[in-house]
């Protein structure tokens, strides 16, 4: 299996990350997690990406050539999230039991690295292209009616008049 045309990240990048929890720092087809498994999690991550991306108006995939920045902080999120669902196939069992969870707390770290990415997307300051102009969320400002059918007034105008002197 190799890596999908839509990962921005890489097994080397991966590798760097977590590339201690096999003898040879390298993944292989005899390591666990073995390369395909690795090259998988990159797929998984990169698809959590490109479906945000795409829920918030950008183009997908994000172009290394357009948008150069925006693609490598993508490549950075993508491997350390990567690098952390492969810390998920670790058994816990694996601990030295005098120690608090090392991995737990690195697990951590890495998926906080891809979530502080996806959290730019979702507040729109990602500096990538926009397939549209902008998110826009529609709110309804008028009355509404209840479960009866029943007209209410709107939010901003209910109880104004209720208590004169009290804002």
């Amino acid at each position: 299996m190799a890596v999908g045309a839509n990962t921005y990240g890489t097994v080397a990048r991966v590798e760097a990350r977590v590339g201690d929890l096999v003898d040879s720092r390298t993944f292989s087809t005899l390591t666990v997690p073995t390369l395909a498994q690795v090259e998988a999690l990159l797929d998984d991550a990169a698809n959590q990406l490109n479906a945000i991306l795409k829920r918030y108006g950008y183009t997908v995939p994000v172009n290394s050539t357009d948008d150069p920045e925006a693609y490598g902080w993508l490549q950075a999120a993508n491997s350390a999230g990567a690098a952390a669902l492969v810390l998920n196939t670790v058994p816990g069992e694996s601990l030295d039991p005098d120690t608090p969870d090392p991995i737990r707390v690195r697990r951590q770290g890495l998926w906080a690295e891809m979530n502080a990415v996806m959290n730019a997307i979702r507040r729109g300051e990602f500096p990538a292209t926009r397939t549209v102009s902008s998110h826009v969320t529609k709110a309804y400002a008028g009355s509404q009616e209840d479960d009866d059918g029943n007209e209410k007034e709107p939010v901003f105008k209910r109880g104004m008049t209720d208590y004169p002197g009290v804002w």
